[in-house]
């Protein structure tokens, strides 16, 4: 297995002398772990699964979040489905030993009313085409529930205004119905949150209130803040939402992580990154997660290039830990790739996943230590 060693020339340099070399543990290897790698975005085919999936065992997370793609699966509105790419998914994920957890979206515009095939392009609104989601919805989990107990529903529902918090409670409760229906046992994920609150107070207030709150396991967040030691206040906010509303639920981070190149293009675009800057961000992001005792999704495997044929976006995504070429196939592991199989090689469930202390210091400081 190929391994990153670029930083022992400058460190041996400064005085340091190495001792010895990690060996990384591959998926198969690690028992279980809170650990999850994203694997979103192969329902537009932005990614190719082909490609990318083969570098799943030896990165060793023991889960990967995928998108169920109610519009690939269902291309003609119909419920005549095709199966075969998600069959292709799902069980190469299995045979590497990585489990994974799969995320109910996007809409379907094959069908009157069913919304639009990206991020921020609404859920089904007609008639005709929640009949057509819940036929959907029911068959994805009759068709994997022997493999996947994990389901979220929907995507960042409060990004750019798309959906109305009351809307995505009624639609929460409709789907997540019908998992219980279908796999009893389920986990049931909610809200996938871009970043507003008062969306996530509303939907869990309306939940408490027509007592649903028991169709919900978890809540996922997708925050992006520069510094990867920020944005704690508004999960612990959450926290205290939960508390009030949905005691028996707990929180993921569901999606994080940094670009490698500098791109004027979707989450921390309008920074300067390099390869190595990834790296350390997505190291601390981790890091900070599993001192406080939260699991957490890294976005993602692979660079995506998004299609406006296919959703509202356009470019060039640099957050995978696989450089990918425009014809979708892997130029390299990034120093990202490595630095993430040593965490998931160290932080595996023998490291109690629970807060720690955070160390005191006498001074102001934008990074902290546990």
């Amino acid at each position: 297995m190929p391994r990153n060693t670029d930083l022992i020339a400058p460190l041996t340099a400064l005085g340091f002398k190495p001792v010895a070399q990690l060996a990384p543990r591959t998926a198969r290897q690690i028992k279980s772990s809170p650990w999850s790698i994203g694997c979103e975005t192969i329902d537009r085919d932005y990614v190719d699964f082909s490609q990318t999936g083969p570098h799943l065992e030896e990165l060793g997370a023991k889960q990967a979040r995928l998108q169920g793609g109610w519009a690939k699966c269902d291309p003609v509105g119909d419920g005549n489905f095709n199966w075969q790419w998600l069959d292709d998914i799902i069980d190469g994920c299995l045979r590497q030993g990585v489990k994974p957890w799969v995320e109910l979206s996007y809409g379907n515009p094959a069908v009157e009313g069913g919304g639009g095939i990206g991020l921020a392009e609404g859920i089904p609104v007609s008639d005709t085409a929640l009949q057509a989601w819940d036929r959907w919805a029911k068959a994805l989990v009759q068709r994997y529930g022997d493999r996947v107990d994990s389901w979220e529903i929907w995507n960042e529902p409060d990004n750019k205004g798309s959906v109305a918090a009351s809307a995505y409670t009624q639609f929460f409760i409709r789907s997540a119905t019908i998992i219980r229906q279908v796999q009893p046992h389920a986990n049931i994920i909610g809200l996938g949150l871009a970043s507003h609150q008062e969306f996530a107070t509303q939907f869990l207030r309306e939940l408490h209130e027509q007592g649903k709150t028991d169709l919900l396991n978890e809540v996922t967040y997708h925050f992006y803040p520069h510094n990867p030691d920020d944005s704690f206040e508004r999960v612990a906010a959450l926290g205290e939402l939960l508390k009030q509303y949905a005691p028996h639920v707990t929180l993921r981070q569901g999606e994080t992580g940094a670009p490698s190149q500098t791109r004027q293009f979707m989450a921390m675009g309008n920074f300067e990154w390099s390869e190595r800057k990834q790296a350390a961000w997505n190291t601390r992001r981790m890091l900070a997660h599993h001192a406080r005792g939260i699991p957490m999704n890294l976005f993602q495997l692979a660079d995506m290039y998004y299609d406006k044929k296919k959703g509202l976006f356009e470019g060039h995504n640099p957050k995978g830990l696989l450089a990918i070429n425009p014809d979708k196939k892997v130029s390299h592991r990034k120093p990202s790739y490595f630095a993430a199989q040593h965490v998931f090689t160290l932080f595996d469930d023998h490291v109690p996943l629970r807060p720690l202390s955070r160390l005191e210091t006498k001074t102001e400081v934008r990074s902290e230590a546990y």
